[in-house]
């Protein structure tokens, strides 16, 4: 599949769960680190830098690379936005 020009590669279903494993690894550990130095986040904080680090593996993954030009800085930035975005709908649905 080809979005502004950039080929997209669809993940397996492996690739995805790895993905998912990974990006909780770094969450767990910046959680680990924040409170080491006594920060506590909210859930709001703690979804969309999920949402985020998800994003980021998951936007490797498929195929988009920012230092390959604008198109992939375009691409990562609306993903980003849209998955952040949903990230906090969700955070308030399940916080109220």
């Amino acid at each position: 599949m080809k979005i502004l020009g950039v080929t997209l590669r669809r993940p397996t279903v492996t690739d995805v769960t790895v993905m998912m494993a990974v990006a909780t690894f770094l969450l767990v550990t910046v959680l680990l680190a924040a409170g080491l130095v006594g920060y506590r986040p909210g859930t709001y904080t703690k979804a969309v830098f999920l949402a985020s680090l998800a994003w980021g593996v998951l936007s490797n993954l498929i195929g988009i690379r920012i230092v390959e030009g604008w198109r992939h800085v375009l691409l990562n930035a609306t993903g980003c936005a849209a998955i952040n975005l949903v990230a906090v709908g969700i955070a308030t649905v399940v916080a109220h």
